[in-house]
């Protein structure tokens, strides 16, 4: 099971692509999936999503391309999975009472909304602005000691 998905990596790297530029100007989908390794057409799709959750702007005509709305150190981990994978849930039931038929009788619901709680904290404390330094991953944990 994989639990970040291959496009929300590609939309990732996309917008931290984005951050490094520290413009706010169109960059076109050609020179990121280039620069990332990834599909053009795959890439616009995820770009499609990030502008619908408002944290890309699309830009028409020859000098379009994406850009980001917000500044990177608003734009957390988080808020990207769920614009790309949809709510983050470590198993069904979490998704509401309709999604699972044991929701009241389950002995492990209490536990595993602990975990999922921490997960999502910490997803959301992860920003894109935080990725750009090779100490990201350092600091981010320093932070949740």
């Amino acid at each position: 099971m994989e639990f970040i998905r291959r496009n929300t990596d590609y939309g990732l790297r996309a917008l931290i692509y984005l951050a490094r530029e520290g413009t706010y100007n169109a960059v076109p989908v050609r020179n990121i999936a280039e620069e990332e390794d990834v599909s053009e057409d795959f890439l616009r799709k995820i770009f499609q999503a990030l502008a619908e959750a408002k944290i890309v702007r699309s830009h028409r005509g020859s000098k379009g391309g994406f850009s980001i709305i917000k500044e990177p150190k608003d734009i957390s981990v988080l808020e990207v999975m769920e614009a790309l994978q949809g709510p983050i849930a470590i198993n069904r039931c979490f998704l509401g009472k309709d999604s699972c038929p044991n929701f009241n009788k389950c002995q492990l619901q209490e536990r595993l909304i602990i975990v999922q709680e921490g997960l999502k904290d910490f997803l959301a404390g992860i920003s894109i602005a935080s990725l750009l330094t090779a100490e990201a991953g350092t600091a981010d944990l320093e932070l949740r000691k």
